[in-house]
C-alpha cells in the first residue's frame, strides 16, 4: 500500500524536511476529505495509478503530510481510512503537536483503531535545539506534551519516535536518546528510530548547513551504544551495514524502495549485500560512496 500525502500544508519549517515550497503552493481542494475518498476507491478498485510512492508495496498505509493533523476533516479522514482497510497496518507521519490538545488526542484514539501508529520526529533534548531545527518557536513543548498524551493511553497506537541525524543535531544524539529515556519511561509503548536525513526538497536547499556523511553518523551511533542498548526496540534507517560497527548491524533496516538506492561496484561480492541498503541514491550524488567496503561476512 502507498504513501498518501493527507494534507499539503504544515505548522513546522523543519530545516531537513524531503518536501519543497512548491509542495505546500499547491491547491488545497484536491487533498479534501471527497478527493481523498474518491482516489483511495480508485485504488482499492484498481482503476487507475493514483498514488506516486510505494503504490506498488502492499500490506501497509503511510499517512504523510505535510502536516496531517492540519487537515480540516482529518478526524473523519482517519476514520475512513481505518474503516475502508480494516486489518492493514496504518502509520501517521506527524510533528505531534496537535497531540498536545488532549481533546483532540482522544478524538484521534477513538478513530484509530489497531493495528494503527503514530511516528513523531524529536530533534534535540532542548527547545533551543529542537526549535531551531523544527523552524518554530514552542514546538519543543507541544510534540512532548503531544507524545505524553498519546503514551499515557495504554490502549493507544503505537508510538515511533523519530531522530533525523543531520549537522545540525548530530552533536545532540546522546542528550537526546537519554531525554527520551528519562521522560518517557513505559519503554514497551514506543520503539525509536533513528535515521540518516535523505537530500531532497529543503534538505537540499539547506545542504551547506545539513551536510552530514554516514560515517560521522555512524560513529556517533557507536559511541552511544550503551544508551542505545537499553531501548527494547530500537532502529536504524538509511545506513549501509558496512558504515556501521558490528554490535549496531543488527539494528539496521531497509526501508527504502529499490529505486531510490543503489549498490556501487565495491557492493558486488559483499556476503551481507542481501540484507543490505546500499546507498540512498541521491546520497551518492553529493558524497560519492568511498566510505563504502565490501564485508567479508
Amino acid at each position: 500500500m502507498p504513501d498518501i500525502p493527507v494534507w499539503n500544508k504544515c505548522d513546522n519549517r523543519c530545516v531537513m524536511c524531503t518536501n519543497s515550497p512548491a509542495f505546500a503552493r499547491q491547491d488545497g481542494a484536491q487533498y479534501g476529505l471527497r478527493c481523498q475518498i474518491e482516489k483511495l476507491e480508485r485504488y482499492i478498485r484498481g482503476l487507475s495509478p493514483v498514488y506516486l510512492k510505494n503504490s506498488g508495496d502492499a500490506g501497509f498505509v503511510a499517512l504523510t503530510g505535510g502536516e496531517p493533523t492540519l487537515h480540516p476533516d482529518f478526524i473523519k479522514l482517519v476514520a475512513y481510512f481505518r474503516r475502508r482497510l480494516p486489518g492493514t497496518p496504518i502509520t501517521l507521519l506527524s510533528n505531534g503537536r496537535h497531540f498536545a490538545d488532549l481533546d483532540f488526542t482522544l478524538r484521534f484514539l477513538k478513530a484509530a483503531a489497531p493495528p494503527f501508529a503514530v511516528a513523531v520526529p524529536l530533534h534535540a533534548a532542548s527547545a533551543r535545539a529542537h526549535d531551531a531545527v523544527s523552524g518554530v518557536r514552542g514546538s519543543f513543548a507541544q510534540t512532548v506534551r503531544g507524545l505524553e498524551n498519546i503514551l499515557s493511553r495504554p490502549a493507544g497506537p503505537g508510538v515511533e519516535i523519530r531522530i533525523v541525524l543531520h549537522r545540525k543535531n548530530i552533536n545532540e544524539l546522546s542528550s537526546l536518546l537519554k531525554f527520551i529515556l528519562r521522560r518517557f519511561p513505559a519503554l514497551p509503548r514506543y520503539r525509536v528510530v533513528i535515521i540518516h536525513y535523505e537530500i531532497e526538497g529543503m534538505s537540499e536547499a539547506n545542504h551547506k548547513d545539513l551536510a552530514l556523511k554516514l560515517s560521522e553518523s555512524a560513529a556517533e551511533l557507536k559511541r552511544n551504544l550503551p544508551v542505545i542498548r537499553r531501548f527494547p526496540d530500537l532502529r536504524l534507517y538509511h545506513f549501509p551495514l558496512c558504515v556501521l560497527s558490528p554490535g549496531l548491524r543488527p539494528l539496521a533496516r531497509v526501508t527504502l524502495t529499490r529505486e531510490d538506492r543503489i549498490y556501487p561496484a565495491v557492493c558486488r561480492g559483499c556476503a551481507r549485500r542481501r540484507a543490505c541498503l546500499g546507498l540512498m541514491a541521491e546520497y551518492s550524488k553529493f558524497f560519492g560512496n568511498s566510505e563504502l567496503r565490501r564485508l567479508k561476512r
